[in-house]
């Protein structure tokens, strides 16, 4: 309401009006009677102060003008709720696993846009609504009512047990209007777990001939811990003092892989089996186990004989069969099959099997021997293990046979001589074209031959036919003491008796065949021939008779 000193002006004549941002749209004044009116609703938290202008106008606004500052104050009433500024999506925290009681997690923030200097309508305050139980039943986290932070109450936290918390946050104003959030508490990972592996004793088994980085087992661990923590680290600690393995990790899936990184030798006792120690660790703690490496045994060794070459004391030919004439042995470094051998003769070096091998290396008589058909022996002896493939080693067994006198002499050549019939006696019978002389061999060395002696049997009945002179040179004459008829008698065998020189003596009985040579001495004789014809029943048939002389001449022999 505004005041004119002027006199006799009467306060109806005055006429008033609203200036200024907000006039008209928002505010409005009585022209009247100055009563300023909102016909919109205020909100105190988009403006809570308005400022404007009223006019006073006289002799209703005609006459002269007063003006006035009008300041309109939104008083504040409790219509919003709190809200935490870090929601929708990055309410979180970190706290690490273990952290003792009232240790800081995080802290919950909210805003009231209500009036901080009227009332209770933006004094806050904070509770859990939704919390986490330890194991006890109690609460796991609190929160300062009046700051909103949220610290550890008490319990064990364990990030190996639950990684992430929920909590559900009140804030609440003094006008009883709330607001609620999530707050979402990460743990983070401390390295209180030792690795382990998943098994105490490994075990594995690879050839001796296995290649350099060969793999030989793969072995693998867990770390409840996570993140780096679990990046974790294997090796090799014993069991292996002339590093013959190595070993390759693999952090991203917690295992390693054992490979060979020197040739193994399973001749080497020692190398055989090995006992290795391996060791998994991460930043802080370690643990052990127990790999059992078998090394298996692989036919990389032939047989080997101690010798190339045996030369074997002689033996008599007549070495009764069965008798063991020498013991090869051969050895091979490798085990089991690989190492078990079996002896055997090669064929071609003993094609008449005069001889044997049995498996503890005994070369032994197997059939009659006769150092007249084969006089030394060159043996190759083969030594075969069972591995596979097979490995062999050889060697040349000498044999040399020693002569026995068992072959009596005999006749040089196969003599056939001829006597005449009619010839006059005594005459010495002539063995063939060029000789007189009978000559006798022996198939026996030297010394179980000549001299040889040549003697008729005593019980030769026809010793009145021929006689036998020995010469004393290793020969012998034979003389016919009669004169024969060959119609009589055409043939006589002449047994003849030869001994040798040997120890024992050796004597053999030959037969002279000697044949009666014919004279044609006989006149010729008429006689007689039937002769039968054949023919088919109902068939005539002709033939010609003819008539042959046969003329001899002055000898035949038959």
């Amino acid at each position: 309401m505004a005041n004119d000193p002027d006199n006799n002006v009467d306060e109806g004549d005055l006429s008033y009006s609203l200036h200024g941002h907000g006039a008209a749209e928002i505010f409005t004044i009585d022209e009247n009677t100055g009563s300023i009116y909102a016909h919109k609703m205020l909100d105190r938290e988009e403006r809570a102060l308005w400022r404007f202008v009223v006019l006073a106008t006289d002799e209703g606004g005609e006459g002269l003008t007063g003006f006035a500052d009008v300041i309109i104050n939104v008083w504040d009433i409790n219509d919003n709720a709190p809200m935490f500024t870090c929601m929708p999506d990055d309410c979180n925290g970190t706290v690490f696993e273990n952290s003792p009681a009232d240790t800081l997690v995080m802290e919950m923030s909210a805003i009231d846009r209500d009036d901080p200097n009227v009332g209770l309508n933006a004094v806050l305050t904070y509770r859990i609504t939704e919390n986490v139980k330890n194991e006890f039943g109690g609460d796991m986290f609190n929160i300062n009512p009046n700051t909103g932070t949220i610290h550890v109450a008490r319990g064990v936290i364990d990030r190996e047990r639950t990684a992430i918390y929920f909590l559900t946050i009140e804030a609440r104003d003094g006008g009883g209007l709330t607001g609620t959030g999530t707050a979402t508490i990460w743990i983070a990972d401390v390295n209180d777990h030792v690795p382990n592996f998943t098994k105490e004793t490994w075990q594995a088994a690879i050839p001796e001939n296995s290649a350099i980085d060969s793999e030989i087992l793969r072995v693998s661990a867990t770390d409840a811990d996570g993140g780096e923590n679990t990046h974790l680290t294997f090796s090799i600690i014993r069991g292996d003092p002339d590093q013959k393995f190595y070993i390759e990790n693999d952090k991203e899936w917690q295992c390693a892989t054992i490979r060979l990184k020197k040739k193994l030798d399973f001749e080497k006792a020692h190398e055989r089996q090995f006992n290795l120690t391996i060791k998994v660790e991460d930043l802080d703690f370690s643990s052990t186990a127990v790999c059992l490496i078998e090394v298996e045994d692989s036919n990389d060794h032939s047989p080997v004989f101690h010798s190339q070459l045996i030369q074997t004391s002689p033996i008599f030919e007549n070495m009764p069969v069965g008798t063991t004439v020498t013991t090869v042995r051969a050895t091979d470094k490798d085990s089991g099959l690989n190492g078990d051998i079996i002896y055997s003769i090669k064929s071609d070096s003993d094609p008449m099997r005069q001889f044997l091998i049995d498996q503890h290396g005994h070369v032994i008589v197997a059939n009659k021997l006769d150092r007249e058909v084969i006089q030394k022996y060159s043996l190759i002896v083969q030594a075969s293990d069972q591995g596979t493939p097979a490995e062999t080693g050889s060697v040349t067994v000498l044999i040399n046979l020693l002569d026995v006198n068992d072959n009596g002499p005999r006749f040089e050549a196969p003599y056939m001589p001829v006597v005449w019939e009619n010839m006059l006696s005594p005459e010495i019978v002539q063995m063939n074209h060029s000789s007189k002389l009978l000559h006798a061999y022996d198939s026996d060395s030297e010394e179980n031959g000549p001299p040889f002696t040549f003697s008729l049997p005593p019980d030769y009945q026809n010793s009145l036919d021929f006689s036998l002179t020995d010469n004393r040179d290793d020969t012998a004459t034979i003389t016919a003491l009669r004169s024969f008829d060959r119609e009589k008698q055409k043939v006589f065998h002449l047994p003849i008796v030869i001994t040798d020189s040997g120890i024992p003596v050796m004597s053999s009985t030959n037969t002279l065949t000697i044949t009666i040579g014919d004279e044609n001495d006989n006149c010729h004789e008429s006689g007689h021939k039937d002769v039968y014809v054949y023919s088919n029943k109902g068939k005539f048939i002709f033939m010609y008779l003819a008539l042959y002389w046969v003329v001899f001449g002055l000898y035949a022999f038959l």
